[in-house]
């Protein structure tokens, strides 16, 4: 059993819920699972390593689980403790699909997370300059000058 937050982040409200089950639904794309799964755990649920639901969904590229996440209320701009959104697991899986959609639904596409590194940076440093994804979040107006704390812009690697 995995240790879940569970509401608007509060991480006072643990709830053990089978994190197997969630990998399942996550194969599966039930989203009558995912909908149980998440009655007492909330949309913001967050495992045992401080992921949410959405940054794992993100991460392993189920568009179908996003948006169901989303439209239950899952927060986009939440952070994982390296400050990781779930627009960057979608940026560094280089799913230009998810991360349309989260920007749609209001993630920070200028996000930095510990390193200083935001989505676009990410996508850059993972995938080809040219991909859908950097294009996406180009076109979301995401800064191309940002710099991480080695001095490394997206700009430097476009």
């Amino acid at each position: 059993m995995l240790p879940i937050a569970s509401g608007n982040d509060d991480r006072n409200l643990i709830h053990y819920v089978d994190g197997g089950r969630f990998d399942e639904i996550m194969l599966t794309g039930d989203l009558t699972g995912l909908n149980n799964f998440l009655t007492n755990a909330g949309p913001n649920a967050r495992d045992d390593h401080d992921l949410t639901v959405l940054m794992r969904a993100a991460e392993a590229g189920n568009l179908m689980v996003v948006a169901r996440l989303l439209d239950l209320g899952a927060n986009p701009r939440l952070a994982d403790p390296k400050g990781k959104t779930a627009l960057h697991f979608a940026a560094i899986a280089g799913d230009d699909g998810i991360v349309e959609c989260l920007i749609d639904a209001g993630a920070n596409v200028n996000a930095a997370d510990t390193f200083g590194r935001t989505p676009l940076w990410s996508a850059a440093a993972h995938h080809l300059p040219d991909s859908a994804v950097v294009d996406v979040l180009l076109r979301a107006g995401a800064n191309t000058k940002l710099r991480d704390i080695n001095g490394v812009s997206p700009e430097d690697m476009l």
